[in-house]
């Protein structure tokens, strides 16, 4: 009997915690009145032992160098796993996560239809930024060289953390159609790349609504005048844009699909990319990435 009663109390103590943890992960809250939900905190940090991350070293390659992604609106899907996968072919140490997951959220068409883009990067800058600071502090791979490359939501947190980050180590950033609204953009002097399909109109009002031109009242500067005040100082960064390809380059073959968001938004918009414009992206990012690698 006593065996019992201490069975039960550890069962009701485990209850207790599990229950206390769900409540400290990121919550929403409605935002307007279309349905859109924010984040509030506290956010998760890094955890290198979550079972959404995956570190991942090449065999046979010495001191490689760090790749640390930043996933995009719909938390780690099929094309964040392509793009990391471009860097491992190429010789990279890669470190990959589900910030979504790691704040308790596992319903990700939840997350992609109704949490505003600052909601989704609040949940993936948390996570992000600690998996930067463990990549620092790895010696398991060449932590003097480290890249930061991010998709949509995942490309404006790498530009946030450009300013945000305080690491003389990060080599280069690659941000792949940021999302032209969330957290605000600095200035800053690391080399970086903005990839965008030229067909990109994605959450767009029309066929000629590009994501990189588009402002917003809580983002009133663009990607593109924002990249252009940069040039001004002579800061190491530009576009590249691809023929035939619309938003998340990596998600299938070029398509046009219509998507709806929160309860009375929907838009028709590009996305994917064929093949000749996935063989130059790659080559684009290697060649980007080789020039600015620490021998």
């Amino acid at each position: 009997m006593l065996n019992f009663k201490i069975l039960v109390l550890i069962l009701l103590m485990s209850f207790s915690f599990a229950f206390n943890t769900a409540l400290s992960a990121a919550e929403v809250k409605q935002v307007g009145s279309r349905g859109f939900f924010t984040t509030v905190g506290p956010f998760a940090e890094f955890d290198p032992k979550h079972s959404s991350v995956e570190i991942w070293i090449p065999s046979g390659v010495k001191n490689a160098p760090i790749m640390v992604y930043a996933h995009g609106g719909a938390g780690y899907r099929e094309d964040d796993r392509a793009r990391v996968e471009m860097f491992r072919r190429n010789g990279f140490a890669t470190i990959s996560f589900d910030s979504y997951e790691m704040n308790g959220f596992d319903d990700w068409k939840f997350v992609t239809r109704k949490v505003a883009n600052v909601g989704k990067q609040n949940m993936i800058w948390g996570v992000f930024k600690g998996a930067v600071e463990y990549a620092a502090k790895n010696e398991s791979w060449d932590n003097r060289n480290i890249f930061l490359y991010g998709g949509s939501n995942g490309g404006r947190v790498v530009l946030y953390g450009g300013s945000k980050l305080e690491n003389n180590n990060i080599r280069g950033i690659i941000s792949e159609a940021p999302a032209g609204s969330g957290y605000t953009l600095g200035d800053f002097n690391i080399p970086t790349i903005v990839p965008f399909g030229k067909m990109d109109t994605w959450a767009g009002k029309s066929e000629t609504d590009y994501v990189w031109t588009r402002t917003y009242p809580s983002s009133p500067v663009s990607i593109e005048h924002w990249v252009k005040s940069l040039q001004k100082k002579e800061r190491p960064i530009k576009f590249i844009f691809y023929e035939n390809a619309g938003h998340l380059l990596f998600d299938g073959p070029l398509k046009k699909v219509t998507v709806r968001r929160g309860d009375v938004i929907a838009f028709t918009a590009y996305k994917g990319a064929d093949e000749e414009a996935l063989k130059q992206y790659e080559r684009d990012v290697f060649t980007f990435v080789n020039s600015n690698l620490k021998k």
